[in-house]
């Protein structure tokens, strides 16, 4: 009686990885973006990308014709869903880019920095 076990056939076949094939929803949009805004929670993760522009307004002060800024305008451009570990392993992804671009290019600048508070010296007299 021949007894042949799973283990061994498993073992004789080659696993071959499936064909992938990239295409574009009807959706699909480019989108530049000044900010984001966004969390996780225990079955959802979201980021909501957003742009700032300026608006001006004409005025007539200090000549006629000059420009002012009106108003900042924040345009929510597009908001993505994902589970917490999408979201996780995007955040590892973005990190492995930025050390990646700091290595060739130095540092990417942030946020200024804010100036510290100085305590004036006593003044003796």
């Amino acid at each position: 009686m021949l007894v042949i076990l799973e283990d061994e056939i498993m073992a004789s076949k080659v696993m071959v990885a499936p064909e992938f094939e990239d295409t574009k929803s009807e959706q699909y949009r480019y989108v530049f973006a000044t900010g984001i805004f966004g969390g996780v929670q225990p079955n959802d993760a979201h980021i909501i990308f957003s742009l700032d522009r300026t608006e001006p307004q004409t005025v007539s002060t200090p000549q006629p014709g000059s420009q002012a800024l009106k108003k900042i305008v924040r345009e929510l451009q597009v908001e993505v869903h994902m589970t917490p570990t999408a979201f996780k392993f995007m955040a590892d992804w973005m990190n492995r880019h930025i050390e990646q671009y700091e290595k060739m290019f130095g540092p990417i600048p942030t946020a200024p920095k804010k100036a510290k508070k100085t305590t004036p010296s006593p003044v003796y007299t």
